[in-house]
């Protein structure tokens, strides 16, 4: 029998602004809670909100005996309190340099590679484990990378979404931030995704408590906005030194200032 994944969010908040009809506020119905602003004008409509998604466990776990066991081994011994945990795809496993990038913040990078959000999700106990930092950052754009496995953009925001709303309630208070997917050569059939995704992911974030949106992908492009080759290894995937050094001069000023450091 094939043994599946499934994942079930939580629920979501949905806002409509400008005009309409007057309702009265906390209307309860089969769907939820429709909620009136205190000055009229908008709307806040909580309701359930499913997502299922059903993925065969053998691709799930193909990560299981090597990158991700290794994260696993890494957690017997690893200090579990810091300010700032990393996780996500191989652009965070691959930025060796992150301790010096950040310092004088203490990070703990549990990033793998070919990370994708739906085995995030499944590997979310592993990754996280009894880590205690003060922070999360986060990137992870392989849903979105032409495997013939690809989310949409909106179907990515949604696993997204229910991961912010795992941790916040996990971690309450501790605050999140999302790296911006990256323009690169290597997938430039995927870039206007990859640009619709940027700009759902930034809006939410603006509209979220206790998440921030980084766009670390203006930075490194050229000035016309076209992909910057200099800034990628030979692979036009992965960002070289000079990439993340970029990447820490937009993230790091922003961590020092919400830590208090």
């Amino acid at each position: 029998m094939k043994q599946t994944m499934v994942l079930l969010a939580a629920c979501a908040t949905l806002v409509f602004c400008g005009c309409g009809s007057a309702t009265s506020p906390k209307t309860q119905n089969e769907v939820g809670r429709v909620e009136r602003c205190a000055d009229g004008d908008c709307f806040h409509i909580e309701t359930a909100l499913p997502i299922d998604y059903t993925e065969n466990m053998d691709w799930v776990l193909r990560y299981d005996d090597n990158d991700v066991e290794e994260l696993r081994q890494r957690a017997l011994t690893e200090e579990k309190d810091c300010d700032v945990l990393f996780f996500g795809s191989s652009s965070i496993r691959l930025w060796k340099t992150l301790a010096e990038d950040m310092a004088p913040l203490k990070v703990v990078n549990r990033g793998y590679g070919g990370a994708m959000m739906r085995d995030v999700h499944y590997n979310y106990h592993t990754v996280l484990a009894d880590y205690n930092p003060s922070a999360f950052v986060f990137y992870c754009d392989n849903d979105l990378g032409g495997f013939g496995r690809d989310l949409h953009p909106t179907e990515l925001f949604d696993l997204y979404r229910l991961l912010v709303e795992r941790l916040q309630q996990d971690y309450p208070e501790r605050p999140i931030f999302i790296l911006s997917i990256k323009f690169n050569n290597n997938r430039i059939a995927k870039l206007e995704q990859h640009r619709l995704f940027n700009a759902i992911m930034a809006d939410y974030a603006a509209h979220t408590e206790g998440v921030t949106f980084v766009d670390v992908n203006t930075p490194i492009l050229n000035a016309d906005g076209s992909i910057n080759d200099a800034m990628f290894e030979n692979d036009r995937l992965h960002v070289n030194r000079e990439g993340y050094r970029i990447w820490a001069s937009v993230l790091r000023p922003m961590l020092l200032e919400t830590l208090g450091k």
